[in-house]
């Protein structure tokens, strides 16, 4: 019984992140890509090749390139290293530094396989999203997968050059652990935030209030038609509304029951038309007397953009904080 209420609790919660699947603007043509890195040099082929460089450099046992092609005020989210985990995101180039620094000379596999690479333009900033796999050459000689990612990279156009201001790692199918160790600030007052940023979180606080009642129709309203998708119990990246939305109906009026939630040190860059919006998410499930029974911590990373004059979701990927793979491997 247990088991099956924190498997519905984890699957509700879950669910309630899908709900950014209809409605809103279209993105042009031109705004969302499959890169290529071969062709001409456009933003999304020029951001695709500095990926697949600081992929090529960190499975050869270089993870310092990708500090390289970050911004000084970078926000780095994985699952981190078990049995701790990576409770809180790594912010800064040089914490971002110091964080990959062990892993000099330890990361060694033979090739990287990038599945169905998506760029979001929307001006000076683009989303890079894709599922990636690790491949190693068996004792057959033949390649094997051996690890599996959803992957966020946000970047942003600076003094003409593109560099990482987010990334956002999670396994493919991961679970909750056992135990995490979740630093939380105390604060007397809320930070305050800037209009547009205040603007947002509010709009997302407001579709997880409906969420909560088991309306996901603020979430839809929010939604643009390509808006792309990372959830831990889905086998890859969902793109566009139909898939979305086929998934998340059969979710519908579940919502979160009895529950406290919080969203954690907020955190909105603007950039022209568009917005980066970083939480933690913590839910709290509780019993009749108000007692938490149950909890469950998230990263979440949405990407906004601006389309005639209303903030639109473009993407969103929701991660287990210090989430494992079910099989512990690696």
């Amino acid at each position: 019984m247990i088991h099956s209420i924190l498997f519905f609790v984890i699957c509700s919660a879950c669910a309630f992140f899908l709900a950014a699947v209809a409605g809103g603007g279209q993105l042009s043509a031109q705004e969302l890509v499959t890169p290529d890195l071969n062709g001409p040099d456009t933003p999304a082929n020029a951001i695709f090749r500095l990926e697949n460089d600081a992929m090529e450099q960190w499975r050869q046992g270089n993870p310092m390139r990708w500090v390289e092609i970050s911004t000084d005020d970078v926000m780095y989210v994985d699952p981190g290293i078990a049995p701790s985990g990576l409770a809180a995101p790594v912010v800064g180039a040089k914490a971002y530094r110091e964080y990959l620094a062990p892993l000099q000379g330890k990361i060694q596999y033979d090739a990287s396989e990038f599945v169905e690479p998506r760029v979001a333009l929307a001006g000076d900033l683009a989303v890079l999203t894709y599922n990636y796999h690790s491949l190693r050459r068996g004792a057959d000689g033949k390649m094997q997968r051996t690890s599996f990612w959803n992957t966020t990279q946000v970047y942003v156009r600076r003094a003409g050059a593109w560099k990482i201001l987010h990334s956002h790692w999670s396994y493919i199918g991961h679970r909750q652990p056992a135990a995490i160790q979740v630093p939380l600030p105390i604060t007397a007052k809320p930070v305050p935030l800037a209009p547009a940023a205040a603007e947002i979180v509010a709009l997302e606080k407001a579709a997880l209030k409906r969420w909560r009642q088991g309306d996901p129709d603020g979430f839809l309203a929010l939604s643009v038609p390509q808006v792309t998708y990372f959830d831990p119990i889905l086998p890859g990246r969902l793109t566009g509304i139909a898939r979305l939305t086929e998934f998340y109906n059969g979710m519908r009026g579940q919502g979160g029951g009895a529950a406290a939630i919080d969203i954690v040190e907020p955190r909105v860059d603007i950039v022209g038309d568009a917005a980066l919006l970083t939480y933690r998410f913590l839910w709290a499930g509780l019993d009749a007397d108000g007692t938490v029974t149950a909890r469950s911590p998230w990263n979440c990373t949405e990407v906004y953009h601006r389309q005639a004059g209303q903030w639109r979701i473009i993407h969103t990927h929701w991660s287990l904080i210090g989430g494992e793979r079910a099989d512990g491997g690696v």
